[in-house]
């Protein structure tokens, strides 16, 4: 990628490609909209996830468990998703919009759909941190006569600072990312970032659209490099002391008032998170867009044309191979590198392991525009642009980190005494492997694994840029629907693709218990 923004086919190597780009008043507007755009959504999710995280952690609030599980609902379902349901929420002709004439299709809509799918970020780093702090030092602070509001800015956030202000900016990382919420609702209202630009540079296929788009790739990696730089180093420098286990225990007695504020709570999570959900199920339910439900209007019309539909079948069985592909995948490479590096502490598979951690960093449009330049042409004859093979290798290139952070800590917990009782005892490498180090750290690889299957599933920004005619992967095909204008069609597949997802979910923790009451008879 890097060359191809430095070199021209006819003059050689050249800056012409970055004159042109930075000089570009237009390219100038989508750098500030970048900025702008993440700046305020990282504020925003950091408000809101610092405020539920303190009453989550403090207070005896009502149904505490249940409020939680439900807070964490933009985790497991893709952005686009959500971000579609928004936009059927806020049809011209509908309720919400009747009331308050909120335009979506704005800076404000992008900037309030990236603080719905991005405050679970700060909420949980924040709620962990929160229960680490001495309830001692708060106790201190209110007898000597802070009141709770000035504790909480005296105590708490002076202790917590720079872990929210590390989940802010891991906020800023993840919105650089995201494609799905600036595709959706930035392209139709004509508001450019960095990710959707060097998309619409791509696909327009003008004779130096790859040189210009590495050029802002560029630009947009070392944004990202300096928020990763910025993430590290805050990490290695919280200090801050705490308790070694959260204190699980409410620090705040609400009385009659946990009702209240369960009350409060259930209306935010019912309106930003199952509300506009419901909207989307009830729009794939009805014929025409903007269409009200009723019992007149219903019908499964929608779920019939996705269902015969060959491209959305593929996108399925694309994505369904995909995942459990790249989750074998990640995991053998993660698992082999983590026990090399981690456990035995080679220092060679110590630097594979920085390289292979790298692509997760960088957006996904990056590694996208870096996989076309590499392997758009071909090798004797041989070539995987054009295939499913080269989303693969994209997914297990960006996911593959995902494992191996998930290997690295549960080797960390392997005592290497178990290893060597094993050697001395006659065991060969597949004994000790299958006997020994598999039982004690498949639970934690597991979750990772679990993760893999997700993101992979659900992947769109550098599919967006790899699929080809029977490649589509679920992001595609919705991605697809809601820009021809299908978006009921869209609001079907979405609603099928959430179905299957519970399903699967309730699937794996029937066998997790399964297999949790087999071992202990």
């Amino acid at each position: 990628m890097f060359s191809e923004a430095f070199i021209a086919k006819d003059e050689g190597f050249t800056f012409a490609y970055f004159a042109n780009v930075l000089s570009d008043a237009g390219f100038a507007k989508v750098i500030s909209n970048t900025l702008l755009i993440n700046i305020c959504s990282m504020v925003s999710a950091g408000i809101v996830g610092v405020l539920l995280a303190y009453v989550m952690a403090y207070t005896d609030i009502a149904f505490k468990n249940i409020l939680h599980k439900l807070l964490l609902i933009p985790l497991f379902i893709p952005s686009y998703i959500v971000t579609l349901a928004w936009m059927q929420m806020c049809m011209k002709n509908g309720l919400l919009y009747q009331l308050t004439h909120f335009e979506l299709y704005s800076y404000k809509g992008i900037i309030l759909m990236f603080t719905v799918c991005q405050y679970p970020i700060v909420y949980l780093m924040c709620l962990s941190h929160f229960r680490r702090i001495p309830r001692e030092l708060e106790q201190a602070a209110v007898v000597s006569g802070c009141g709770r509001v000035k504790a909480f800015f005296k105590v708490v956030l002076p202790i917590t600072k720079i872990t929210i202000v590390n989940a802010m900016l891991l906020v800023f990382l993840s919105c650089l990312d995201n494609f799905g919420i600036v595709a959706f609702i930035g392209i139709p209202a004509n508001i450019n970032v960095l990710s959707t630009d060097i998309y619409k540079t791509i696909v327009s296929s003008t004779k130096d659209s790859y040189n210009i788009a590495a050029v802002k790739g560029i630009v947009l990696s070392v944004l990202a490099v300096i928020m990763m730089l910025a993430t590290q180093w805050l990490s290695g420098n919280n200090k801050a002391g705490n308790c070694e286990k959260e204190d699980m225990e409410p620090r705040i007695m609400l009385g009659k008032w946990k009702f209240v504020l369960a009350g409060i709570m259930s209306c935010f999570i019912g309106l930003f998170n199952i509300v506009p959900l419901i909207k989307l199920v009830s729009s794939a339910l009805t014929k025409g867009q903007g269409v009200k439900l009723s019992l007149k209007t219903m019908c499964f019309d929608n779920f019939f044309k996705v269902l015969r539909n060959v491209k959305s079948m593929n996108g399925i069985k694309n994505s369904i191979f995909l995942a459990l592909a790249a989750v074998l995948l990640c995991t053998v490479i993660g698992i082999t590198i983590s026990y090399l590096s981690e456990y035995k502490k080679d220092r060679i598979a110590s630097g594979i392991q920085a390289v292979v951690t790298f692509p997760y960093s960088i957006p996904g449009i990056i590694l996208g525009l870096a996989i076309i330049l590499t392997y758009a042409g071909s090798f004797h004859g041989f070539t995987i642009y054009g295939t499913i093979w080269i989303l693969l290798l994209s997914y297990v290139t960006r996911f593959t980190a995902v494992s191996l952070r998930y290997a690295n800590s549960a080797f960390a917990q392997l005592d290497s005494s178990m290893d060597e009782a094993a050697q001395i005892s006659g065991a060969n490498n597949y004994v000790k492997w299958k006997k020994v180090i598999i039982p004690l750290s498949m639970g934690t690889i597991s979750a990772g694994m679990g993760l893999v299957m997700i993101y992979s599933m659900m992947e769109l920004t550098t599919s967006s840029l790899l699929w080809s005619g029977g490649t589509e992967t679920i992001g595609v095909v919705i991605f697809n629907f809601t820009s021809a204008g299908l978006s009921n069609m869209a609001s079907a597949y979405s609603s099928i693709i959430m179905i299957g997802v519970c399903a699967a979910a309730l699937l794996l923790k029937v066998i997790d218990k399964s297999v949790r009451i087999i071992r202990r008879r």
